[in-house]
């Protein structure tokens, strides 16, 4: 039993070394054949890397740093985000879906396409990010900081918005 758990820590540390590189052909490859590897990456630095595409569902990234990164296409689904900077990152076309993103920071963000349905983004400061066909179906919502971002760019059908700017119904 420690030779297995021994095993996939050593296959995490090759992951994340993978992913810090950029190599997300060789990441996702990797992630393929371990699928149920649980990657920690709280506290990490990403910071203007491009690991675009990334296959990062499930993956614990507690306050790590996504800032300036390019995420375009990368799959959030089921991550724990909680804290973590996406400020000013590139996250077209990401996965966001039941994603945990409380206090997550993503200003100035372009989350052009993003999907966020059922994602918990209490807390999170949204200001300023860019919203053209942006899904929030049955997000969370709650006290987020949405000043400067367009609305009219998100789809909100279901999405708690108390303590927001945008508590209209729709």
């Amino acid at each position: 039993m420690w030779q297995k758990s021994c095993i996939k820590h050593i296959m995490s540390t090759e992951a994340r070394s993978l992913l810090l590189e950029g190599k997300v052909q060789e990441f996702n490859a990797w992630r393929m054949k371990n699928l149920t590897a649980k990657l920690d990456l709280t506290g990490e630095d990403f910071s203007g890397k491009n690991i675009a595409g990334a296959y990062l569902n499930g993956v614990v990234a507690k306050n790590a740093n996504f800032s300036r990164a390019n995420l375009t296409g990368t799959n959030f689904v089921q991550a724990e985000l909680s804290g973590a900077n996406l400020e000013g990152a590139n996250c077209k076309e990401t996965l966001f879906m039941y994603a945990e993103m409380k206090d997550a920071k993503l200003a100035g963000a372009d989350a052009t396409k993003a999907n966020f349905m059922w994602a918990n983004l209490s807390g999170a400061d949204m200001s300023a990010v860019r919203m053209s066909q942006t899904v929030f179906v049955e997000a969370n919502m709650q006290n987020v900081n949405v000043a400067g971002s367009d609305r009219m760019g998100a789809y909100l059908k279901y999405a708690k918005l108390d303590g927001t700017p945008w508590n209209e119904k729709h």
